[in-house]
């Protein structure tokens, strides 16, 4: 949970999971719902297990079969060949059962009501697909993903079906990231509800965690109270601080004092310039443990 203060008056989250899946769920707690958006985008990691030789209405083990085929033919050399394919950027149709819009409603609320409806291919990008050990003997295998917002890992393990020429579809899903949060950090939800107060906030993460995951700056006082009062700067006053791992264009973080801001680099006549799009002090944070 990614939190700003206690009690929190609101809760957001940074990304959902699908119904048949498993794992990490970012909470966003009171002023921290601001940040919903950086968190969707940051990239995701799955262990995914699929499972060769049914292709089903949903792409998982939730929906009904649409086509099979004997999958004994493929060897483990074929599959990593096809893992290759689906590397970097590319289009991705993604599930009838999923959350796009489409006409206005989600594609899911029409897929399950009965209706026809025809998505279109959204570009995606797969930094790492990787087989996680041998075939067994039911036609299933691991598979280790990170990739990047809006990428459906039930689409992928449908294409790969496709691609083998024996279908397949996920028989398990768990998220293991959302960009700095790990779900081995997390609070297990079965137990949340048990848990003290006092536990609860210390298992927060404060919002000041991101600094060490995006490129961060400092800026002089002044600047700083340029920043704080929703004015722009110059970004070659700017001292950098860290590089960070994730790096979503021409997004920063600024730090100062007790501050924390969230900032976006332009360009005003024709000098880099940081205007501050979120703005929230950082003073009052409680700590955090893994």
């Amino acid at each position: 949970m990614l939190c700003r203060e206690w009690p929190g008056t609101k809760v957001g989250h940074g990304g959902t999971l699908d119904s048949s899946a498993s794992g990490l769920l970012v909470l966003l707690i009171s002023s921290a719902t601001r940040l919903s958006g950086l968190v969707m985008s940051m990239p995701k990691e799955y262990r995914a297990t699929v499972r060769l030789g049914t292709e089903t209405s949903t792409c998982d083990f939730a929906g009904e079969a649409v086509f099979s085929a004997d999958w004994r033919q493929v060897r483990e050399a074929d599959i990593d060949r096809a893992l290759c394919s689906f590397m970097g950027w590319r289009n991705q149709r993604p599930p009838k059962a999923s959350a796009v819009h489409v006409a206005g409603r989600r594609a899911h609320e029409i897929f399950r009501g009965g209706g026809e409806l025809e998505i279109q291919p959204r570009p995606v990008f797969v930094e790492s697909l990787t087989r996680v050990g041998p075939v067994s003997e039911n036609g299933e295998f691991g598979l280790a993903i990170r990739c990047g917002k809006g990428t459906y890992v039930r689409g992928i393990a449908r294409d790969i079906g496709r691609l083998l020429g024996c279908g397949a579809h996920i028989a398990a899903l768990s998220r293991e990231r959302v960009g700095c949060f790990g779900v081995r950090e997390a609070v297990d939800f079965s137990v949340a509800g048990q848990t003290s107060l006092k536990g609860l906030r210390t298992a927060m993460i404060p919002v000041s965690a991101l600094s060490g995951f995006l490129p961060t700056y400092s800026f002089s006082e002044d600047d700083a109270n340029r920043l704080k009062n929703g004015l722009a700067v110059p970004f070659r006053r700017a001292s950098r601080k860290g590089f960070g791992g994730f790096a979503p264009a021409g997004v920063i973080v600024c730090v100062w004092g007790e501050w924390f801001s969230i900032g976006r680099l332009e360009r005003l006549d024709g000098e880099p310039i940081v205007l501050p799009e979120i703005n929230m002090p950082i003073g009052a944070e409680q700590g955090a443990r893994p």
